[in-house]
Formats: C-alpha cells, structure tokens, sequence
C-alpha cells in the first residue's frame, strides 16, 4: 500500500486541480443555461434518480479532499481492503482518477452552455462533435466514470467501488436516454445517427479493416 504521506500529496495535488476546474468552470458558467431558456424537446428523468446522480458523481470529488486532508482515515476505514501488489491497483487508480477528471473537464469546455443536468434539445441547440466529441459521443460520462473507478482503487475502498457501480449504471442509463432524444425528429435526427455511426459510446470506436 502507498505510505500515508504519498497519498495526501497526490489527492492535494488532484484536488487543487478540481479547484482550479471550477474557477475556470464558473468563468463560463453564467452562460451555460441561456441555450436551455427554451426547450424544444425533453426526456424526463425521475427527480430521485438526478438527485441520485448528483450525489454519486460527488462522492470521489470528496475522496479527494478527505485523502488530502486526512489520509489515515480514508485508507484504514472499515471498508478498506488490502492484499499483495496493492500498491501496483492504486497506481493505476490514480491514472485513471486524473485521466479521467481531465476528460471530464475537457467535455464540459466544449458543451459549453449545452452543459446542463437535464435531458433536452433547447431551441437553439448544436450538436458538439468537436474536442473528444468527435471520437466519443459521452465523454463527460466516460471520465466521471475514471474517476469514479480510479478513486475506488486508488483508496482501496469497497464504499467507493460500490458508488462506482452506480455512477456507472446511471451514466449508461442517461447516455441511452440521450441518444434516444438527439437521433430522434426533435434532436437531429439522421444527423446524430451518422454520428453514431462513427464514434463510440464511451471509448473511441476502433477502425474497421
């Protein structure tokens, strides 16, 4: 297991990076609702299951921040796990935590004023191929998802690994909800399918030979 001290300063250091994230987040921010001042078309998704998302999405952003400030705590809690070559997993969990948290700021750079919770087509809507958009089609989704995974792993936290699973769950839940909406006659119709067609989901879409 990485000592205590190491794993403070690679969650301060992530930490600091989520904090400079949302100043340049708000920078934009008083923007973003303007596009969804009037929906064209919209999927509701049950008000528990938001709520849910939001709560589950928050949860590695806050492993951060107690890894920083109280590492002890975070990796010898009751739900801790520890076995041989534990230390090679949470490597590789923090790769994924910072990969993933960069995709994720990445995404919503480009959504722009499209960033919003809900599910809908707002009058004036466009559809963002650029930036990861154009070899993935829910990158937002797919480095929340890292990030949730990489923080399970880096902390070896059973708790954190069970929020990964929901975060996973929801996010492919709401990516199936969108696509239904965006390639339908009140998204973009045949424009979003050609999309489809050519990225993936979550991962870029490998080249057929």
């Amino acid at each position: 297991m990485l000592d205590p001290l190491d794993v403070r300063i690679l969650s301060g250091l992530t930490a600091m990076g989520v904090l400079v994230a949302l100043v340049l987040f708000r920078s934009q921010g008083s923007a973003l609702a303007e596009g969804f001042r009037e929906v064209r078309a919209e999927r509701r998704v049950p008000r528990a299951l938001e709520i849910l998302w939001v709560a589950v999405v928050i949860v590695p952003v806050f492993a951060l921040f107690a890894g920083a400030g109280w590492p002890e705590l975070v990796l010898s809690s009751p739900v801790s796990v520890r076995f041989p070559a534990d230390t090679a997993l949470q490597l590789v969990g923090y790769g994924l935590l910072a990969i993933g948290g960069f995709l994720a700021f990445t995404a919503i750079r480009h959504l722009g004023k499209f960033m919003v919770i809900q599910i809908a087509v707002s009058r004036d809507h466009q559809l963002v191929t650029s930036g990861p958009y154009g070899r993935i089609r829910h990158p937002l989704y797919a480095g929340i998802m890292m990030m949730a995974i990489g923080a399970a792993m880096f902390y070896l936290n059973v708790a954190l690994l069970v929020d990964a699973s929901v975060v996973i769950a929801i996010a492919r839940y709401r990516a199936g909800i969108e696509e239904a909406l965006l390639s339908s006659p009140q998204g973009f119709g045949l424009v979003y399918r050609a999309y489809v067609a050519r990225t993936g989901r979550f991962l870029p879409k490998l080249p057929l030979r």
